[in-house]
Formats: structure tokens, sequence, C-alpha cells
């Protein structure tokens, strides 16, 4: 077995496969190079997939530049059915028949909603209240949203891409900080009719393109593959 050297420093651009972590993701990569530091720059919830940049040793010390940097989502959204997480995940909370109309009117609000964007914190998230996350708090059904209800955030661009009942598919691009699950519960708000995120692909995040992002299958490559396709924290320093 090689031992890999503890001094290798910069970015694995990772295609994050579903029903994965992002934490799990740095572990994977920390055993398999045996590096002393791994980190990630902006969590993807384990449903999502896309682009996941993975910190090496020194690296490590641009995840705050990185996560500040904007993030675009491809994702689709459906009506009708509500859920305690706001996406596909959690247990049904809600349902009811959507006309035509009433969805035609809320893909016509999305397309307008660019801009500062105050969203409630989903109550199954990682944000912290009191030094622990939300979402463990909403797992034993104690609320503490209402402590800490919104944040505001902007939203770059929001552009519908298919418009239909019950889904609704989107592309957008978003500053740090951002639940693209809060647009279910602004719909919910705006237009009392239950939704639900019901897919996330991240396609860009820290100045990287999932295009040149490794594939889901990264586990299954040894480790000089992996090596061969860190980017130097020089190239890293460019991109800022």
């Amino acid at each position: 077995m090689k031992i890999y050297d503890k001094g290798l420093s910069g970015v694995l651009v990772i295609d994050k496969p579903e029903n994965m972590t992002s934490f799990n993701v740095d572990y994977h990569i920390k055993k398999r190079l045996n590096c002393s530091k791994v980190g990630h720059a902006g969590t993807l919830d384990p449903f999502a997939t896309g682009v996941l940049p993975v910190l090496l040793n020194n690296a490590t010390k641009l995840q705050d530049r990185l996560v500040n940097m904007p993030k675009s989502y491809e994702g689709t959204l459906r009506l009708g059915i509500s859920t305690d997480t706001l996406d596909i995940t959690g247990r049904q909370n809600g349902f009811r028949e959507v006309s035509d109309s009433e969805a035609e009117s809320i893909a016509a609000y999305l397309k307008n909603i660019s801009g500062d964007f105050i969203q409630k914190i989903p109550a199954f998230s990682a944000r912290k209240y009191k030094g622990i996350p939300l979402y463990k708090y909403a797992r034993n059904n104690i609320d503490v949203v209402t402590d800490n209800p919104t944040s505001v955030v902007k939203i770059y661009n929001f552009e519908i891409k298919s418009a239909g009942n019950p889904f609704i598919d989107f592309k957008c691009t978003v500053s740090k900080g951002t639940y693209i699950r809060a647009i279910a519960q602004e719909i919910m708000d705006k237009f009392d009719i239950p939704a639900q995120l019901y897919s996330l692909r991240r396609t860009s995040a820290g100045g990287f393109d999932v295009s040149n992002a490794l594939p889901h299958d990264f586990i299954e490559k040894d480790a000089d593959f992996l090596i061969k396709n860190i980017i130097p924290t020089v190239n890293i320093n460019v991109k800022l």
C-alpha cells in the first residue's frame, strides 16, 4: 500500500453523487490520499448532486473565499406536495391539486424573484442555533426557527427552463447562504399551495464548473487518478 505525501495541497472538484453527504466525500478522499486536512467549499444536501470543491491540506485556508463566491444550480420544484424538509427526503405534510392557472401564476412570480431575497431558514438545515444545528432540534420536534426565522441573500438570476404542472424546472445563480429549498417555502407563503424541491444539481461553485468535475464514481478511482486531478493552490489563487 502506498503512503502518500501529507503535503498534497490543492482542490479536487467532485461531482457529488446522490445520497452521499458532503462530509462523506471528504472522508473518502482523506482516507484515499492520507491527507491531514480535508474540507469542502459549500455543503450540498445528500439528495443533491453536482460541484463540490474538496480542499486538501493548505488549500483549506481558501475555504472562506471559495464559499463566498456565487453558486449556480439547476433543479425542479414540484407543486401540490409539501414535506417537513421542503424536499423529497422528508415526511409529507401537505397535499392538494394545483390548477394550471395557479401553476402559471407561480412560474410568473418566480421569474421575477432576482435581487435581495428574504428566505426563511429551513428547520432541517445545518444552520446553528445556540451552537446546535437546526436539524437536530427539528428531529426532536423542538421549534426554534421562530427565534431566527430569516436571512437576506441575493438571487443574481432565476430562469424558468420549463413551466408545467406540477413540475417547474429552473436554473439560478445565488449568493452564499442561499437555501434553494427556501423557494418552496416562498411558494407556500405567497400562494398557499404545497411545494417541495424535487431535484437539485449544483453546476458551479467556487469558480469551478461541473463540466470539469470528477465523475460520480470517483470513489472507485485509485489514489494516482485523484492526485493527477488535483488543482494546485497557486492556480486557485489565480481564479480568485
